[in-house]
């Protein structure tokens, strides 16, 4: 079964090897196990903690469409890319947009010039443009944020809310035209973790036709350690399905065990990197959703997403 992948932070793992002097990272690190989970699409993320500057986040995504350039990919840069036959499809994302401290559409137009499909405001961070869920309770999108968002809407550019605050979540349904998603994110009702969205929250996201990738890190699973499985993220497909329909639900892994032990440490037991990818599979066919359903799931409500 083909897998849509909304969120792995690749981009920021082949800048760091790079740094390092590995030559071809995406290759040596990522492509097989794409290969073996049967990942055909993959928004590979260029991460920023939140001290980055826009130096630093340009030469981010400009590494990465280098890489994705000289690789055995389809690499994304119009829609008809995603609709060409091919193992993998490499499409460029940004989680966190702290390096964007002036100018804010210019910033958005460089990013559409280098192929960013999908981007984040803010990772846990507060700055120039909102506030992720570790900052101020109060605050949501600035004016340059507003800025930002309405240029992200005229250039194409998804708007992921996965690591807003409530204030900024808000601010973004009330003010933002383009598509809005949450590219990994779960359930709040079935796990407590303040990244995950509350009923609201999803319910809101898919009135305004977004999609959420089921996040497996085991944090964002269950409470319970005993239940942080991929059968428990399964549920959580379920959850949101019957609460707003299958086609609000998708696939975000944030898989992170190229990070090493500690992060493959973070990730839910067999579902810990692309090449268990299929488990998730089984495992939503387990809490019964039929063959149509768990398509959609999988890549087609992605691909309905980004393409229409």
């Amino acid at each position: 079964m083909k897998i849509f992948d909304l969120h792995c932070d690749i981009g920021s793992d082949c800048e760091y090897q790079l740094m390092k002097g590995e030559l071809e990272p995406f290759k040596t690190r990522h492509l097989q196990k794409l290969i073996d989970g049967e990942v055909s699409y993959v928004c590979c993320a260029c991460f920023f903690y939140g001290k980055e500057t826009w130096d630093e986040m340009a030469k981010m995504i400009v590494d990465m469409n280098s890489e994705l350039m000289k690789n055995d990919v389809v690499f994304v840069k119009d829609n008809l890319d995603y609709f060409k036959e091919h193992r993998v499809h490499g499409i460029i994302s940004v989680e966190g947009m702290c390096g964007v401290q002036e100018n804010p559409r210019e910033k958005v137009q460089f990013m559409k010039e280098h192929n960013v499909k999908v981007a984040s405001l803010a990772w846990n961070d507060e700055n120039y443009l909102a506030t992720g869920v570790k900052g101020n309770v109060c605050r949501g999108l600035t004016s340059a944020g507003l800025e930002a968002i309405d240029e992200m809407a005229k250039c194409g550019i998804a708007l992921d809310v996965s690591h807003l605050n409530e204030a900024s979540f808000w601010d973004v349904i009330k003010n933002h035209s383009g598509k809005v998603c949450a590219t990994h994110s779960n359930a709040r009702t079935l796990c407590s973790h303040d990244r995950n969205l509350t009923d609201m929250q999803i319910k809101a996201l898919a009135a305004k036709g977004g999609i959420i990738g089921m996040n497996a890190c085991r944090f964002f699973v269950s409470d319970n350690e005993e239940e942080q499985n991929v059968e428990t993220l399964a549920k959580h497909a379920k959850y949101i399905a019957d609460l707003v329909g299958v086609e609000h639900v998708a696939c975000g892994f944030d898989f992170m065990d190229f990070f090493g032990e500690g992060g493959l440490g973070e990730m839910a037991k067999d579902i810990e990197s692309d090449d268990k990818a299929q488990n998730f599979v089984e495992a939503l066919r387990k809490v019964g959703f039929t063959e149509e359903e768990v398509e959609k799931i999988c890549y087609k409500n992605a691909l309905d997403f980004f393409t229409k």
